[in-house]
């Protein structure tokens, strides 16, 4: 058990860690390289000794993680995410030329190495099914500026607003403030009063919607942030509780050698 324990305090040390994140940036500079021609052509097939000379370092350590935490291992989602990526980047190199594309994601591990990005992940994460009802509220008024658009801009602007897909595609452009103006200038220029509809459609699809999926997140990422701040406090105070139940428990001992 110590032996165990001292296993996994070295792979959570900052050396590990700083260690491991190295390499993912060696990683990454040659992964950029292979896609360069002139530089894939000079270093030759070093580029891929080195691919492969790392991926079995990450084998190396996520073996040495497994054997650390035991069945431990596979209940955290970032120890299994980084599990299938070291996989998939060994079936790459095992033949299967159809994954060599994926070796790239070997580069996302960095995400479970740092931190702060594993709190930005679980605070997106947390925020999916905010994002999602605003995100169906915004298809519900694209959809409905659509029909009104098709109705009213049809007849006279077909390659933009002829059906109501068309229409769809044309207020998604707009929702994004891409070459709007000259859209609506276009359109104004033959019908005086459109103005009005597109301010609105701006001011409630991008002023208001849009605003409000960067609220979800910030206000996921803060409650993301509270909840890892507070984590130390718990287990302080757990560690306090022990604490108390032991010298309780050294004390009942006491008064029981004294009675006998």
């Amino acid at each position: 058990m110590k032996e165990s324990n001292g296993l996994v305090r070295f792979i959570e040390s900052n050396i590990f860690q700083n260690a491991i994140l190295i390499l993912i940036g060696i990683n990454a500079v040659v992964l950029a390289l292979e896609s360069i021609p002139e530089a894939k052509a000079y270093f030759g097939d070093l580029l891929l000794e080195v691919d492969k000379f790392i991926l079995w370092i990450f084998v190396v350590e996520l073996v040495v993680r497994i054997v650390a935490l035991g069945p431990r291992f596979f209940r955290d989602p970032w120890n299994i995410f980084d599990f299938a990526i070291v996989a998939v980047s060994f079936l790459s190199t095992a033949g299967l030329s159809a994954l060599r594309a994926f070796r790239v994601f070997r580069v996302l591990r960095v995400l479970s190495a740092v931190p702060r990005l594993r709190l930005v992940v679980n605070a997106l994460l947390a925020a999916l099914p905010g994002v999602g009802w605003v995100g169906l509220l915004l298809l519900v008024i694209l959809f409905v500026s659509a029909v009104v658009a098709t109705q009213l801009f049809g007849p006279r602007f077909p390659d933009q607003f002829g059906d109501l897909f068309i229409s769809m595609f044309t207020l998604f452009q707009v929702m994004t403030l891409e070459g709007w103006p000259d859209l609506a200038n276009t359109v104004v220029a033959e019908i005086p009063w459109a103005w009005l509809f597109f301010v609105v459609y701006i001011l409630v699809a991008t002023l208001t919607m849009l605003n409000l999926f960067v609220a979800i997140i910030i206000s996921a990422m803060e409650n993301e942030a509270k909840g890892d701040e507070s984590e130390p406090d718990r287990e302080s105070l757990m560690l306090e509780e022990i604490r108390l139940m032991r010298e309780q428990m050294n004390e009942l001992q006491r008064k029981l050698e004294a009675k006998q």
